[in-house]
């Protein structure tokens, strides 16, 4: 390596690395668009947040199914519920890699807890069914919380229009779509 080879390379970590960090940083502490109703649901909701909740919703996905297959007797509707399982843990990760790719934010202490009640108030944390529901009425709360997730997923991609952002996100709010209509199907008597 030349000498104006070497001074390139520092001149470029030193300005280059710092605002490489800085931009990462600022990517997570995103807020929602201006207008959008994401934005209702808190002044100070950052992208971090929504990412939380997004793998809150996929883990209670991924064990709801878990118990659907287990309560079904028709191995079809096993085997489907194992990929819908399948489904959300793959989800799960997308987010957890997306929080991963920054320093570990804590929550926020004092807009957190708003954020998650508000959340919860807008029904995208419905209670399930008793221990002792049948399976029809786990399918059916199946099928709302798929409707619900993509309602979530429709207020993120609004809230944070950027266009990778809305390009994945458009992708998971079809494969929850998917996911309704994989369930309709195998429970036909369910409106």
């Amino acid at each position: 390596m030349n000498e104006y080879s070497a001074v390139y390379l520092l001149t470029a970590l030193a300005v280059g690395l710092p605002a490489y960090i800085l931009l990462r940083r600022g990517r997570l502490k995103a807020s929602p668009a201006k207008g959008s109703r994401l934005g209702e649901f808190g002044e100070f909701i950052h992208l971090r947040d929504v990412f939380r909740v997004a793998v809150m919703l996929e883990e209670e996905g991924l064990a709801f199914y878990s118990k659907l297959a287990a309560r079904s007797r028709d191995g079809r509707v096993q085997e489907l519920c194992a990929r819908l399982a399948e489904d959300e843990a793959a989800h799960r990760q997308l987010f957890l890699d997306l929080l991963g790719h920054w320093n570990p934010l804590e929550v926020n202490p004092l807009t957190w807890p708003a954020f998650l009640e508000r959340v919860k108030k807008e029904g995208f944390f419905a209670d399930p069914p008793a221990e002792n529901a049948s399976e029809d009425e786990m399918a059916a709360y199946a099928i709302r919380q798929e409707l619900k997730s993509v309602e979530f997923y429709q207020l993120f991609e609004a809230g944070f229009p950027l266009a990778w952002k809305r390009q994945r996100l458009h992708r998971l709010v079809q494969e929850e779509r998917g996911h309704e209509a994989k369930l309709r199907a195998a429970y036909p008597r369910l409106k």
